[in-house]
């Protein structure tokens, strides 16, 4: 998936790719990262939760950052409303 994206920003591919590929990129990253710091704090317990761990803080960062521009879910919408758009062309 990154490859297709890379490959289609330097291809000069258009708007409507790029930006479909953008959703895709980031519902996937933002799943990922917010499965991977729970997974941190649950093998690591509450100890992953207090200030000298760096779990904790993790897990702040992904959650800021999933929800920074629209969450996953909403960038889902935002993909499939481009994809019947691609397909509607």
């Amino acid at each position: 998936m990154l490859q297709d994206a890379v490959r289609e920003l330097d291809g000069g591919g258009d708007a409507l790719d790029r930006a479909r590929l953008a959703s895709r990129c980031k519902a996937r990253a933002s799943d990922a990262g917010l499965r991977v710091t729970r997974e941190v704090i649950q093998l690591h317990g509450a100890i992953g939760f207090t200030d000298e761990y760096d779990a904790g803080l993790y897990l702040k960062r992904a959650l800021v950052l999933s929800a920074f521009l629209g969450n996953a879910a909403r960038t889902r919408r935002r993909f499939a409303t481009l994809q019947e758009d691609l397909l509607a062309v």
